[in-house]
């Protein structure tokens, strides 16, 4: 199958052949708003971003995202180490903080279980003060945890973004793709036996660079 790129290149020689061609595809009921069909296609096509732009972005989300993770993950090691040296990592006190292995966890369990920290930390402020616990460490906690809630739904929306993306330029791909094969059939049959040269212009062969494939290979145009 043609390339992107070469499927717009294409399609733009195209455009240029039938306005040269154009009494004869006039004859083939070819009109202005004919033209503006393919011509729209077209531009659909080359407005879409392409499959590296799209997948750069998810990755810079998810990057965000694996930060913020970092980040929380960090201050809520903190947190669990002042409660396990102010009540013991055996008491129900500590196990009011949450799950300590969160190295493990998903990214949703963390989120959760940062919320636990937070509400627990809250709770005992006044009892671990003196292992370093103070209101404004804990409002730092809650800070990051609303970033990596957020993070997590940016990282979501741009896998989704992008999967929306992708389908939609394939759709848009697949139409011009339509469009190309049939007015260039239709070349090819106006100019059949009568014009070999105009003849050859409409053939587009079914390769990546839309040429012939090279030399002993065999040849499938378009039909």
């Amino acid at each position: 199958m043609l390339t992107d790129g070469v499927l717009k290149q294409k399609a733009d020689e195209l455009i240029a052949l039938i306005d040269r061609d154009s009494t004869e595809f006039a004859d083939r009921g070819y009109t202005p708003a004919k033209k503006a069909t393919i011509v729209n296609a077209r531009n659909a096509v080359e407005n879409f971003p392409s499959d590296e732009q799209l997948e750069a972005i998810k990755v810079s989300l998810t990057a965000q995202k694996d930060t913020s993770r970092a980040a929380l993950e960090k201050a809520m090691r903190t947190v669990f180490n002042m409660a396990e040296n102010g009540f013991g990592a055996a008491t129900a006190k500590y196990r009011e903080f949450g799950n300590a292995d969160i190295a493990r966890q998903s990214d949703a369990e963390l989120a959760r279980t940062a919320k636990i920290t937070v509400s627990a930390a809250q709770k005992y402020t006044n009892e671990l003060a003196p292992e370093g616990l103070t209101a404004g460490k804990i409002t730092l906690l809650d800070t990051q945890r609303e970033a990596f809630d957020l993070a997590i739904d940016d990282q979501a929306k741009g896998i989704s973004d992008r999967d929306v993306a992708t389908e939609a330029r394939i759709e848009a791909l697949n139409e011009l793709y339509s469009l190309l094969v049939k007015y260039a059939n239709i070349g090819k049959d106006i100019f059949y036996e009568t014009n070999e040269a105009k003849y050859n212009d409409y053939i587009i062969y079914d390769t990546p660079s839309g040429t012939p494939p090279a030399p002993g290979l065999p040849i499938d145009p378009v039909i």
